[in-house]
């Protein structure tokens, strides 16, 4: 592979990054939502407009954003 190609080959978020732990508690929970078709983890998108979004199943739901005062 060419050094071009290995800059825009996307790098995969690590497995420690989709997880927050409480040492008080000693529990671990997921940072995401998962997904209520298949059960993956979805991402969440910001722009164009903010959604979570599926990447197994391709299930998407929008963001709500309350009226504005």
């Amino acid at each position: 592979m060419s050094e071009k190609a290995e800059k825009q080959k996307k790098k995969e978020k690590e497995i420690w990054q989709l997880y927050e732990s409480d040492y008080k508690t000693g529990k671990v929970t997921l940072k995401n939502k998962k997904c209520p078709r298949c059960g993956a983890v979805m991402a969440h998108h910001a722009k164009p407009v903010a959604r979570w979004a599926c990447g197994a199943c391709g299930y998407t739901e929008y963001v709500k954003h309350g009226p504005e005062k």
